[in-house]
């Protein structure tokens, strides 16, 4: 199958206004709902599709969101797709191309393949020139016609991950690190050289740990403790520690050509939330956690 094969150019949009979300949904599902039948259209189909965008957002770094829909009593999968001219803001990304997909419960499989096709193109800067570009609906089928493109792709991480990471050098003092860990709400942050190698991982863990004596950690239990006085050492060993002097060096990580599924096995087997994702140099490429493939994938 082709991603063409799901694709009508009657449900295909370039829209220059200034528009809502709800406004580019309405217009999608009124596409959609004038050339097939649905077990539910119109605003009520708006409003389950916004619904869902409440419970996490569809949009993805490249630029694209994809809001679902899975619907009882229907056998079929339609896709309608809307260009825009003026990006719509999706919890901080910049969405610029919205691909909408009404499809039934049972299609779980051809719903993740169909998001791996679409965020393998969103990821093609010229291509997608090509298609913001094209003068209406017909000649974006075409286009995708001619490129024949396969809906056969699995997801890998490269597909949900975080790019935009923040991540933290060796030779950094402890007070900075608390600092990045308390203003972004941090559980871990990768630890790089200058070039972006990964050489480990620091977690809010070991960063706490610094704050107990060695003697408690020797303890079965510590319940008799009341005063908050050994973890006074964090606050004097801040300015002093490095990130180094603290961090999991060599820690695991996973490749971005990781499958889901081995995603949620190795972090199962680990007992890890989250994961550093390399590239094939070495370098930090994202990160992947428990919840991102809970919300893009599961709940998806």
């Amino acid at each position: 199958m082709y991603l063409s094969d799901l694709l009508d150019a009657k449900s295909i949009v370039h829209e220059n206004r200034v528009l809502t979300r709800e406004q580019i949904y309405t217009t999608l599902v009124e596409r959609i709902c004038k050339h097939n039948r649905l077990p539910v259209c119109g605003s009520a189909l708006v409003d389950l599709i916004m619904e869902r965008d409440q419970e996490s957002s569809t949009a993805y770094p490249t630029g694209i969101a994809i809001p679902h829909i899975r619907m009882d009593n229907f056998e079929d999968t339609l896709v309608a797709m809307a260009f825009l001219q003026n990006p719509i803001d999706y919890e901080g990304t910049k969405v610029h191309w919205i691909c909408l997909i009404i499809t039934d419960k049972s299609s779980s499989n051809l719903y993740l393949n169909l998001v791996a096709s679409l965020l393998k193109i969103s990821k093609d800067t010229a291509l997608m020139s090509s298609l913001m570009t094209a003068t209406d609906g017909i000649h974006v089928l075409q286009r995708f016609k001619a490129l024949e493109i396969p809906i056969k792709k699995e997801l890998t991480l490269s597909d949900i991950m975080i790019t935009d990471v923040v991540s933290i050098r060796p030779d950094a003092r402890l007070s900075e690190l608390s600092a990045m860990i308390c203003s972004r709400n941090l559980s871990f942050v990768p630890v790089v050289d200058e070039n972006g190698i990964y050489l480990g991982e620091v977690n809010i863990l070991r960063l706490l740990k610094v704050g107990v004596p060695d003697y408690l950690m020797m303890l079965d239990n510590i319940s008799f403790l009341r005063s908050y006085e050994p973890l006074e050492k964090l606050f004097e060993q801040e300015d002093l520690l490095r990130v180094r002097d603290i961090m999991n060096p060599d820690e695991e990580f996973l490749r971005e050509d990781t499958s889901i599924p081995e995603a949620v096995f190795e972090m199962i087997q680990h007992h890890k939330r989250f994961y550093s994702v390399v590239d094939s140099t070495g370098k930090l490429a994202g990160v992947v956690t428990a919840m991102d493939i809970f919300r893009k994938v599961i709940k998806a």
